[in-house]
């Protein structure tokens, strides 16, 4: 039976684990920390990201632990320009979820756990040999000694400094922002009257205000030049001072549970696929900490890779399905890239003054981009996974609400969480299902006339298809000849 090595148990690590299980892969997830991350870290867990724990069933658990944001305010010399309205998304899930990395890995971990499945801490890789099409990989253990094991694929969700990836010599492009931040976990008096989700800007820098859980508050604050050495550790006077300049209607706080620094990165690996070795998350690319964008696109990474990697070890489809995870995920964290440097560019004031002024100035906070646009962008819907989509190919699917007593699913999400391959149509047959090897991964659903909206939706006629995927993204709308094609070109056929 084939195998899988995933290096790092971080969130993205964890998410390729859950969902290799839920296919029945073999496979072990190694960390190199002995004991599981205590600082908050990552902490905004976007709408789309809540969509990869449905596909798993854990969005309940993770909505439960956290806390949700329906709104984010972003003030420019404490004056209100901007209100992102998560509540107009249309998903089921119209929020972010504010909630420590350490509760994220815990859920994930517990669920690997319930399966018999557990990380192997204290354990590091230190090289691999490549014979044919396995690689005999060298690690150290949880006692620093040495043994080996053999493995088909290995994937890489080992952080910025990954092992994987200076191991495979893949290159880590991009830039450095000419700026560092600073970042603690605070607790206010429990009766302070606190705003909610914030960004506050001026001239010279910003600081972003984000509640947590149990009355804790992030507190992420701008500072200038690279990070210096030794490493930055504000205290609480610090972060008190900088609450008095951007918030003066926030109370001093209380205490100080966590703090640290790091610097802004705009970054991507030469590449995300070298024969068997896959890179995912913050080993795949860096992005500045504007909107969240880091953990959560690390999440899609995950998803994508982890069913088409499940599927091709199935036999169910050829090479050309994991070899798919290199372009729609370029296609994907190209587009955040460019979405999180132009927004760091104009919070930061790396921008000439006179566009700050243009697009910072109160007048424009009810233009249709700051009230559509910018939502559906932080809420990670509008990183496409195709270099140019036809019709909603690469798109998230639509959140739909079946209304046919018929329909085999209560909605579109509980589609690709069903983890088959989901084709939809007016069509009473679908006859490309005829050819495939393995027909049991895949799964026709034909739509009654009460279910025409989501029709409307797909963006499809009465006479195509739209092939929606496990990791909830449309592959392909279009015709009956179309979709043979499509299948065709990635599936095992008769």
């Amino acid at each position: 039976m084939k195998k899988v090595l995933i290096v790092g148990a971080g969130p993205v690590g964890l998410i390729i684990g859950c969902y290799l299980n839920k296919y029945g892969i073999d496979f072990d997830i190694i960390d190199k920390n002995t004991h599981s991350t205590t600082w908050s870290k990552a902490l905004s867990v976007s709408p789309a990201t809540i969509k990869a724990f449905h596909g798993l069933g854990l969005a309940g658990e993770l909505i439960a632990q956290g806390k949700q944001v329906q709104s984010v305010y972003a003030y420019y010399k404490n004056r209100k320009f901007l209100h992102i309205d998560n509540r107009r998304l249309a998903t089921c899930y119209p929020f972010h979820v504010s909630i420590p990395q350490p509760r994220t890995e815990k859920i994930l971990e517990t669920a690997l756990a319930a399966a018999g499945r557990e990380v192997k801490r204290g354990h590091q890789l230190v090289s691999w040999r490549r014979e044919g099409e396995r690689y005999h990989v060298s690690l150290l253990d949880d006692a620093r000694r040495a043994c080996s094991a053999a493995y088909d694929y290995i994937i890489g969700a080992d952080g910025a400094a990954s092992t994987v990836r200076e191991l495979a010599g893949i290159g880590f492009s991009g830039h450095d922002y000419p700026l560092h931040f600073v970042m603690a976990d605070v607790q206010f008096d429990p009766a302070a009257a606190l705003p909610g989700t914030s960004y506050h800007i001026d001239e010279q820098g910003f600081l972003i205000f984000l509640p947590m859980p149990d009355n804790q508050v992030r507190i992420v604050i701008k500072k200038a030049g690279r990070l210096p050495s030794p490493r930055p550790v504000p205290d609480l006077q610090e972060i008190n001072a900088a609450l008095a300049r951007y918030c003066p209607q926030v109370p001093p706080a209380q205490r100080l549970t966590w703090s640290s620094s790091a610097n802004f990165y705009n970054r991507i690996a030469d590449d995300n696929l070298q024969h068997h070795i896959m890179l995912a998350g913050d080993a795949f690319h860096l992005f500045s900490p504007i909107g969240g964008q880091g953990m959560n696109t690390g999440v899609q990474d995950a998803v994508n890779l982890a069913w088409k990697l499940a599927f091709c070890l199935h036999g169910v489809a050829t090479d050309r399905l994991p070899a798919s995870y290199r372009t729609q995920r370029f296609a994907a964290v190209s587009g955040v890239l460019r979405s999180t440097d132009y927004d760091t560019g104009l919070i930061a004031g790396l921008v000439p003054r006179n566009h700050i002024d243009g697009v910072y100035f109160p007048e424009f906070c009810n233009r249709h981009y700051y009230r559509h646009q910018l939502p559906l962008q932080y809420a990670g819907f509008t990183a496409t996974q195709a270099q140019e989509p036809d019709g909603l190919a690469g798109h998230h699917v639509p959140w739909y609400v079946f209304a046919s007593p018929q329909a085999t699913f209560r909605n579109s999400y509980d589609a690709f969480a069903s983890g088959k391959v989901v084709i939809f149509s007016a069509r009473a047959a679908c006859p490309p299902l005829s050819r495939l090897k393995q027909a049991g991964w895949f799964m026709f659903c034909p739509l009654e006339p009460a279910d025409k909206a989501f029709l409307e939706a797909l963006q499809i006629g009465p006479d195509d298809y739209a092939v929606v995927n496990p990791d909830g993204y449309v592959g392909f709308t279009g015709s009956e000849a179309g979709t043979r094609q499509y299948l065709s070109s990635l599936y095992v056929m008769e």
